[in-house]
């Protein structure tokens, strides 16, 4: 089984103008893991991309591809001043989507804790819409286990769903308020709260896996590791099989944070690329089967239960 664990509901298609200047920042960040492409070689991919409502071109992607299931996330940011109420149809619109394609995809609802009634929203996007879970990006400019986003895990924990949170600097971004650290406060008060750090911290790795190491219900997924994976082959095989070799593999799950790299690193490359890790390479790091399997997909099954 193959699951990828961090997707974006992309909801309405952008004009050349917007998708360039979004694309750009994209293909600023990847340059900096040492990948890139021409922004004219990918933006008309970019743009038919950020066109899919429905998630219809996701899951044709997806049969193409091998992956059983996806888990198409929203994100809310209260600094873009969105109404409570457009934000709840947002994430209704995510819900009906995923709704379309049972047994395929997973719905997280985006609901930024700094909300005054973000506790009564997010309870009625798992109630009424049926989403699986919920997604922040506390880089936004809130802390993860603040007050305000403790009130909102009583619900999550309420229900036993997942959280997926941003958990890496990006340019742009308040890099403080996403560190992992904050993770270790939610990880013991909510040990029943399955926590995943998006991105494993990317460069702040070492620091997430040092919580994970005592924190069962502290995961990471591998969103944006592709990039590493093919500008820098050597180095994605060394810190993963650092990770491994610290805590193990059962923590580590695959990701895309599609669909912004798709058109950089595609979803069939990258599983193309963890799946050769079981050959020995000049280097010498080689994985085991067991181990990929786990990371792309049997570990996701167990944080969202779909093994019941």
């Amino acid at each position: 089984m193959i699951i990828d664990v961090h997707y974006h509901f992309m909801r309405l298609p952008a004009d050349e103008a917007t998708a360039r200047t979004m694309l750009s920042h994209l293909l600023d960040d990847a340059a900096r893991t040492g990948y890139s492409k021409p922004i004219d070689q990918v933006l008309p991919a970019y743009r038919d991309l950020m066109d899919d409502t429905e998630c219809d071109k996701l899951v044709r992607r997806m049969a193409a591809d091998g992956i059983d299931i996806t888990v198409v996330c929203v994100v809310d940011n209260t600094a873009m001043g969105l109404a409570d109420e457009r934000v709840l149809r947002i994430n209704e619109l995510c819900a009906n989507a995923v709704a379309k394609h049972p047994g395929k995809l997973i719905a997280l609802a985006g609901i930024d804790p700094r909300r005054p009634n973000a506790p009564a929203l997010l309870r009625k996007c798992l109630t009424e819409y049926k989403m699986g879970g919920l997604k922040w990006h506390p880089d936004n400019g809130y802390y993860p286990n603040s007050k305000e986003a403790y009130a909102v895990l009583e619900v999550l924990n309420e229900f036993g769903l997942p959280l997926l949170t941003h958990c890496s600097p990006l340019p742009g971004s308040k890099a403080k308020f996403a560190h992992p650290i904050h993770l270790d406060d939610i990880a013991a008060d909510f040990p029943r709260l399955e926590i995943i750090a998006a991105h494993m911290g990317h460069l702040w790795w070492h620091d997430w896996a040092a919580l994970a190491q005592f924190k069962p219900n502290i995961s990471g997924d591998m969103a944006m590791w592709q990039l590493i994976a093919v500008a820098r082959p050597a180095i994605f095989r060394r810190y993963l099989r650092e990770i491994i070799d610290n805590i193990g593999p059962h923590q580590i799950l695959w990701a895309t944070d599609g669909p912004v790299f798709e058109p950089l690193v595609s979803a069939r490359q990258f599983i193309g690329i963890m799946k050769s890790l079981t050959q020995k390479s000049a280097d010498g790091i080689v994985f085991t089967p067991a181990e990929v399997d786990a990371i792309l997909g049997g570990n996701a099954a167990r944080v969202f239960k779909l093994n019941r």
